[in-house]
């Protein structure tokens, strides 16, 4: 009896607005990955998985469904833009514990801090994917003009929905 009702009360706090966009952000990867020119949203999902690490550390709860969900986009983005497996889950974890508390405490932009993560993260994984390839003697992945403009432009979508959150 109890394992039913502890299914019903998961399925009643699941949001149907998670599902739809869930589906949403896996549909965009799909996309991004055959159109250059789609950020792929690495930047975003730092800054939210920051901001739900950040609100798990100041409410004392536990981390839910949307912090999986981040972790499982990052893994999918790695798939689907070539870049090694888990990369973007080390590169959060060391960005996090290494550098953001940092950035947020010595930098006086305010607002832009979120743009500031975006940049970091994409750093933070070209880095790793270069150490990567050169470990297993692969060509390394550089970023041209069209990487970094979509860049720019996940740093201005971050500072649109993060300039008050981080």
């Amino acid at each position: 009896m109890k394992k039913n009702a502890h299914v019903k009360n998961y399925v009643e706090n699941l949001n149907l607005n998670y599902v739809i966009s869930g589906f949403f952000f896996i549909f965009y990867q799909i996309l991004s990955s055959i159109f250059v020119y789609l950020p792929p949203f690495y930047g975003i999902f730092f800054c939210y998985a920051f901001y739900l690490l950040e609100q798990s550390e100041k409410t004392l709860q536990k981390l839910d469904f949307r912090w999986y969900f981040c972790l499982a986009f990052l893994l999918f983005a790695d798939i689907t833009h070539n870049f090694f497996i888990f990369s973007s889950w080390i590169a959060f974890f060391i960005f996090y514990y290494t550098c953001a508390d940092w950035i947020k405490t010595n930098f006086k932009i305010g607002q832009l801090i979120a743009s500031v993560f975006v940049l970091c993260s994409y750093g933070f994984i070209w880095i790793l994917d270069m150490i990567f390839s050169y470990m297993s003697n692969q060509n390394v992945h550089f970023f041209g003009i069209v990487n970094f403009i979509s860049i720019l432009i996940e740093a201005f979508i971050a500072y649109i929905f993060f300039k008050d959150k981080i």
